[in-house]
């Protein structure tokens, strides 16, 4: 039968995570096609994925010339069949009913650009460490492009592996963008985002994991590249109105300076209090409100503490 959802799982050098990652979608395959695209892995992640091709419906296709997560990914999505696609990366997991909700969602609101749900934080050892998400409420709905997108561009507050959207139309606007090894995944959502509606649902359907190997961490060490990846999504995609991109620009000085803290970059927060304060008293709300500061700072400072470091 044709499957009505793919799940892509690009893959490399992946075996420390990966097979929990697989246990996690068993008993959660209904319906469902797995493409796992391995990127040349030397760590036995292939000999993993193929112990799992018989109580999964997992098809594995070898990815070795390609040169980045985001190719590994747009080569998995043009071999899925099915009219949905998920991605779930190496290191995060699926929670029960995930399949379920995702159907649930589809039925429920068929016009929508991008199906999601919120997500849960985990440590290296899988335990919860917090909860991440969009502030689009508490209960299921129907959220208007122009509200995704007002909120979307002051973060991207959608985990990678809580998205549903349609393979169609992800292809016929290019996929993943393979110069953007940062913001792929939010350049996607937006350009989506833009053609219609979002669904939302507040279950914490997909476990995220946090850990100081995850190339969004080794890569940022860069911060003039990070901050390009950041802008670059911004120009794209801003909208006209002066307050929202004053409350973008903002994000991206935080996160901006964030990363600089992590890796100890002198100078990456300069201005950036006077940026903030800039915003007045209602901005700084919805500043917080839309870029769940909170809420993303503090896992990742219990991830440091329980490694032993002194939070950056």
């Amino acid at each position: 039968m044709t499957p009505w959802l793919s799940v892509l799982i690009p893959v490399h050098n992946g075996a420390a995570t990966l097979e929990r990652t697989l246990r996690s979608l068993q008993g959660q395959c209904g319906g469902v096609e797995i493409v796992l695209a391995d990127q040349g892995s030397s760590d036995g992640s292939r000999e993993i994925a193929e112990s799992y091709s018989d109580t999964l419906p997992l098809r594995i296709i070898d990815t070795s010339d390609r040169t980045n997560w985001m190719a590994n990914t747009n080569a998995a999505l043009r071999a899925a069949r099915a009219p949905y696609a998920t991605i779930l990366p190496q290191d995060d997991l699926w929670r029960p009913g995930r399949t379920d909700l995702l159907r649930m969602l589809a039925r429920r609101y068929p016009q929508a650009a991008i199906w999601s749900h919120a997500a849960c934080y985990v440590d290296a050892g899988a335990r919860l460490s917090g909860r991440f998400g969009p502030a689009f409420g508490r209960r299921q709905r129907l959220v208007s492009g122009v509200e995704a997108l007002s909120a979307l561009i002051v973060q991207n507050t959608l985990a990678m592996p809580a998205v549903m959207f349609p393979r169609e139309q992800a292809l016929a606007t290019g996929g993943l963008d393979e110069t953007l090894w940062y913001t792929a995944d939010w350049d996607l959502w937006l350009r989506l985002v833009g053609r219609g509606p979002l669904a939302w649902a507040p279950a914490r359907a997909v476990a995220f994991r946090l850990h100081g190997d995850a190339q969004t961490i080794t890569g940022s060490r860069d911060i003039a590249d990070f901050r390009d990846q950041l802008t670059r999504v911004y120009d794209r995609h801003a909208p006209a109105s002066s307050r929202l991109r004053q409350l973008a620009e903002v994000s991206i000085a935080v996160n901006v300076c964030l990363a600089g803290r992590y890796h100890n970059v002198p100078g990456a927060c300069r201005g950036t209090i006077r940026q903030l304060a800039g915003l007045g008293p209602l901005g700084l709300w919805r500043y917080l409100r839309d870029s769940r500061l909170i809420a993303r700072v503090l896992p990742r400072l219990r991830a440091n503490l329980l490694r032993g470091r002194p939070p950056g």
